[in-house]
């Protein structure tokens, strides 16, 4: 049965165990179904199915609406990160902030010991997938939050009111067990088995943990391991890379959160698309974004003559078209037209909306998405690769062969050497790569808070483009980033609530 499948019958079971309450929210976790659960291998088996729950999905793409990139519409609740009004009751920080799956890896390792019959193979398989979810869950909170309790078995109530750990003991806790799952999983599984973890999985986790702590030298090392497996490469045609017949069915593919037709399906294609296609409109990509993809030539579109102010949608890197759906282009059969029809124009504001995602979207027919959500895909281990090796030294070959793979697949033209030549400029490459590369797929937040360029792009006034003749200028919001707060997320107040050791940070306090 494939894991897509077999994850949505885990999460019934293991709910009705009464097994999905918070860690830290002061319940008890010796439950009587949990002493009873553990008899055979295949009780282990559904238990790290459920873990699997804990990765990120299709509702990552809210990350877009908190950086530069995008827009979400106010009515949603997105606003509220990018606008610099969250508090410790926001509801993302609050969400954000949750145990359950950190809790239940720890289960799974406090209870594999009683299976029988249970071979050393398999054991290691499944300890390996508990060890990935485990820090993956840490990495992410401690990406919000910074300094978080590192709690590493299950507690009892009494145990469970604990203070912050530093982040350095976090991140040691989160490297330690990477290092664990990359000896433990398997380099590929059967196709049965499509989309479980695999070392592969691992190493890109690592390299990701390493790249936002600035450790560039390991970064570089660990992104090169991946690339020394030598069973990943990019897909040869970029858009097909986000269509549902794609699924876990590319090269470049190295762990896709499952989906799957009839059983668990989505609704990034409302998210994403525009009114008149049945679309709810709800995140919006910025102009920035749009104006951040070169022209075919490879210039910037302030220095390229092939840039035409009157229609800026023409002579555009490919992934242009692959990543947006804009004024006067049709998707299956339903032109977005923000001018004159009624629809799109009450619910556009930037003129632009993803693509990437959303092309298997068909107006009153198939409305309800099963495309595979990346956690993982070979492009941003190149690009991890560029970034952390021009961090830790400079310009080389190996980098620029490496971004090059990128712009072939593109249709673009080799990164220009004597334009790219010193590391201030490589960087600033890198970064734009990155930004286009990976634009729509909920990663462009975390970057700009960990290059610290968040209180540059996220202040001031946001407007639509402007087209003389055609788009009018829109005012969207004005957002408002405080460096010396809004950099960390703050503890969410119901958790200090509950807690008598567990303090603020001192930016929110």
């Amino acid at each position: 049965m494939n894991t897509a499948i077999k994850t949505i019958c885990s999460v019934t079971i293991i709910l009705i165990m009464g097994a999905c309450n918070d860690f830290l929210d002061r319940v008890p976790l010796d439950s009587p179904s949990t002493e009873t659960f553990w008899q055979t291998p295949e009780q282990a088996e559904l238990w790290v199915n459920n873990l699997y729950n804990g990765l990120g999905d299709v509702n990552d793409c809210r990350f877009e609406a908190f950086s530069d990139d995008a827009f979400g519409r106010a009515s949603t609740g997105l606003n509220n990160i990018a606008l610099g009004i969250f508090e410790p009751n926001d509801p993302d920080v609050q969400n954000q902030w949750n145990y359950r799956k950190i809790r239940e890896s720890l289960e799974f390792f406090e209870n594999i010991d009683r299976v029988p019959g249970i071979s050393q193979n398999r054991l290691n398989e499944l300890s390996g997938q508990a060890n990935f979810v485990l820090a993956y869950r840490y990495f992410r909170m401690m990406t919000f939050y910074r300094d978080i309790p590192l709690v590493t078995r299950p507690l009892s109530v009494a145990e469970s009111d604990i203070p912050k750990s530093p982040k350095e003991e976090v991140l040691a806790y989160i490297l330690e067990r990477l290092d664990m799952a990359i000896n433990q999983l398997p380099l590929t599984w059967p196709s049965s088995e499509a989309g479980r973890i695999t070392k592969g999985a691992a190493l890109a986790l690592k390299a990701r943990v390493l790249l936002y702590n600035e450790r560039w030298a390991e970064a570089a090392q660990t992104a090169k391991q991946v690339m020394d497996l030598g069973i990943y490469e990019l897909h040869p045609n970029f858009e097909e890379l986000f269509m549902e017949a794609f699924n876990n069915a590319t090269k470049e593919s190295i762990l896709e959160t499952q989906y799957a037709e009839n059983a668990r399906e989505h609704s990034l294609g409302r998210t994403y698309n525009y009114r008149s296609i049945d679309g709810f409109a709800l995140i919006q990509p910025m102009k920035e974004l749009g104006e951040a993809f070169p022209m075919a030539d490879g210039l910037p579109i302030d220095e390229s003559p092939l840039y035409n102010p009157s229609n800026p949608f023409e002579n555009r890197d490919p992934r242009f078209y692959a990543t947006f759906n804009y004024p006067g282009r049709t998707m299956n059969g339903i032109t977005f037209d923000p001018i004159n029809d009624p629809l799109d124009k009450s619910f556009t504001f930037t003129y632009l909306f993803y693509r990437k995602y959303v092309t298997d979207f068909v107006r009153g027919e198939k409305i309800n998405l099963y495309k595979n959500w990346y956690v993982f895909r070979y492009a941003e281990v190149l690009l991890m690769y560029a970034e952390a090796k021009n961090e830790a030294s400079g310009p080389e070959s190996s980098i620029y062969d490496a971004l090059d793979l990128l712009r072939s697949r593109a249709g673009m033209p080799p990164v220009d050497r004597a334009r790219y030549s010193t590391q201030e400029t490589l960087r600033e490459f890198i970064r734009n790569e990155r930004r286009i590369e990976l634009a729509g797929e909920g990663l462009r937040y975390f970057d700009i808070i960990r290059w610290r360029i968040a209180e540059d792009v996220l202040n001031g006034q946001f407007t639509s483009m402007e087209v003389p003749d055609w788009l009018p200028l829109i005012n969207i919001h004005t957002r408002v980033f405080l460096p010396n707060r809004h950099y960390v997320w703050p503890i969410p107040q119901t958790a200090i609530d509950r807690a008598t050791q567990l303090e603020q940070h001192p930016e929110w306090k």
